[in-house]
């Protein structure tokens, strides 16, 4: 029973540390509490992906915070706890969750719905998988919190982490290196797609942000266009 518990807590934290590398990796917003979602605008959707990958950014640093909060929850002394206080703060964590990948669900989804109107399909593509592994995180929080047996509870935290960690993986694959394209005034940021041989472990499809001088060009899917001086 003794040697169970520490495997289980040793996985946790394998898994936190790995969690922390790839949001520092993926992430560099760092706040407390979710952003609204702020309606579409012509405006607005000429800024996209960009100004919607600013608001995953600072969803998931959010969500990292909250699975840290829910590892903290599973440590000997809490597991071992019937308190009401202990419970409501379990509940409170498993609804903080829930919430956040619903907002992350909700963008993913506008994105997507985004690119089918621009008639774009692997920018379709490339957010119908952000979107799939948002919602994987949210079959991930409801498992652990139905969990009914302290094994069960682990195995389920597990694989919430596991998901966790893919999500971040495919927001990277999506957004990576956006901040560091340098256009030309009158050019369009665009997302190539990588070949299938260059993705990385846990990327279901990926790319790689550069510049093109019409959008008919870009093979990917497109995103801001930089405004002439």
């Amino acid at each position: 029973m003794e040697t169970g518990r520490r495997k289980a807590e040793t996985s946790m934290m394998d898994s936190k540390r790995l969690m922390s590398w790839l949001t520092a990796a993926a992430l560099s917003t760092t706040l407390v509490a979710a952003p609204k979602r702020i309606p579409h605008s012509p405006k607005a959707s000429n800024e996209e992906p960009f100004r919607s990958f600013r608001m995953l950014d600072a969803k998931l640093t959010l969500l990292a915070h909250q699975q840290e909060a829910l590892s903290a929850a599973f440590n000997p002394a809490q597991i071992g706890s019937r308190s009401e206080a202990a419970n409501s703060g379990r509940r409170t964590t498993f609804s903080n969750m829930n919430s956040t990948a619903a907002g992350i669900v909700v963008v993913a989804g506008e994105l997507e719905r985004l690119y089918q109107r621009r008639h774009q399909p692997f920018g379709v593509q490339m957010f119908r998988a952000l979107r799939t592994r948002a919602e994987e995180v949210q079959r991930g929080v409801s498992a652990v919190a139905k969990a009914q047996t302290r094994s069960g509870s682990e195995s389920a935290a597990k694989r919430l982490d596991e998901g966790i960690v893919s999500l971040v993986v495919q927001f990277q694959a999506a957004s990576g290196g956006y901040g560091a394209a340098r256009c030309s005034p009158g050019a369009w940021t665009c997302c190539e797609p990588k070949r299938s041989r260059d993705l990385l472990q846990s990327e279901q499809v990926a790319c790689m942000w550069g510049c093109v001088g019409t959008a008919r060009t870009c093979t990917g899917f497109i995103g801001p266009r930089i405004r002439r001086p």
